[in-house]
């Protein structure tokens, strides 16, 4: 067997394996490809290439081989190569160094013992002390570590430099197993549209290892950790949605001269502020939605979004299976305690849609707070941000899980 089929097997026992087949939607982004211009194997975030004559002679072992297949996957799921890409600027050796220490970590820790892959001896032998720790506490910690050693007058030189495409290597032994070619991973443009891809990969791969694994569709405990459960501060979030879609925009009108420059004879447009005109926030009011603490939550930065933004309405729905009632707020008349929701049935948020419509209320954008167990239905024509209590993509709009 060949090198390309020793690959090609390694991706088929890894989607095959309980735990592992996480990363089978990864390993199907970007190119893998072979060439005996590089010495081991490489990675730009997106594409993976190998070296056949290292791939038959090193990786001779499957489960070695697995291991780097996997080690690259796990670069690209976590985007090293573009969210680390200043500290490969900053120091490129102890960046490399930093990212397999996260990699090697994080797959030794997946695998338990099980054997189904294999550190090789070559590259960052993996130190326990880092577990748990992100890219950038490590890099810290080995700087200060290289810092600490110049000034004992120990290993002079380590880290400077930027060799090549960026070797993997450990702390001087010498090359690792693989290349992270952090100038090779694309422009702006590509890099977010690859982002976007291996987002959905990762929500994919943990469908599929919860499948295989029986259990359905519920929190996750599986080999992505935080990639799945983003610590992200959605109360922020939303206010920037709001404040960057629906705020009111300055603009100039001739209508009104300036009255700066009306004295020296000089003829200028004043700016005008134009005030958001409606903002509809939608509250999923079904049965499984309906009174719970994420409704709480979520009405306390309403009321932060509201006076941020100063709408010239605010429309609060209730919708389960249909709207049940609507609530309209002036400016400066919303009051979190004159909230009034109804609802308790099935649940179509979309219906919303139509009735607003009806209503001849044509809003500048719309917030929905839903646990996201809703048919979507076809995009309205106005910005949607959907806050989620559960890990669902809706298909249009900006989609939050707002967690705890």
């Amino acid at each position: 067997m060949n090198s390309q089929d020793r690959v090609k097997k390694a991706h088929i026992a890894i989607m095959q394996h309980k735990k592992f087949c996480a990363f089978a939607p990864i390993l199907a982004c970007g190119k893998v490809s072979f060439t005996e211009e590089i010495p081991t194997a490489c990675t730009n975030g997106w594409d993976v290439t190998y070296n056949p004559e290292f791939v038959s002679r090193e990786l001779a072992d499957d489960a070695t081989l697995r291991f780097v297949v996997l080690h690259e996957a796990v670069h690209k799921a976590y985007s090293h190569l573009t969210l680390w890409k200043g500290l490969f600027t900053e120091d490129a050796k102890l960046a490399n160094i930093a990212a397999d220490h996260f990699v090697n970590l994080a797959l030794q820790d997946t695998d338990a013992g099980d054997g189904f892959i294999k550190m090789p001896t070559m590259g960052v032998q993996p130190e326990v002390k880092y577990r748990g720790w992100s890219v950038q506490q490590i890099f810290d910690d080995l700087k200060k570590q290289q810092e600490q050693d110049k000034g004992k007058g120990k290993g002079k030189g380590k880290g400077k430099g930027k060799p090549g495409k960026g070797e993997g290597e450990g702390k001087g032994e010498g090359s690792g197993f693989d290349q992270h070619d952090w100038e090779g991973s694309g422009n702006e443009a590509a890099t977010e549209e690859q982002g976007k891809e291996i987002a959905r990969a990762i929500r994919q791969g943990e469908m599929l290892r919860r499948k295989l694994a029986g259990k359905g569709s519920g929190n996750s405990d599986g080999v992505f950790g935080d990639l799945l459960n983003a610590k992200v501060d959605w109360r922020k979030v939303l206010r920037d949605f709001v404040t960057e879609t629906c705020a009111g925009r300055d603009e100039s009108s001739w209508r009104r001269p300036n009255r700066r420059f009306i004295a020296d004879d000089v003829y200028m447009p004043s700016v005008v502020g134009m005030q958001m005109s409606e903002l509809v926030i939608v509250f999923d009011t079904s049965g499984s939605c309906f009174g719970g603490s994420e409704m709480t939550r979520f009405v306390s930065e309403v009321r932060a979004m509201i006076e941020e933004v100063k709408p010239a309405k605010c429309h609060v729905v209730y919708c389960d299976s249909s709207v049940s009632g609507m609530q309209t707020f002036e400016e400066g008349q919303f009051a979190v305690q004159a909230l009034k929701p109804t609802g308790g049935g099935g649940t179509d948020l979309p219906a919303a849609y139509p009735w607003l419509a009806e209503k001849n209320i044509r809003p500048t954008a719309m917030v929905i707070l839903t646990d996201g167990y809703t048919p979507f239905g076809t995009a309205p024509p106005y910005p949607v941000l959907w806050a989620m209590t559960s890990d669902i993509q809706a298909p249009y709009g900006v989609t939050l899980q707002i967690g705890d």
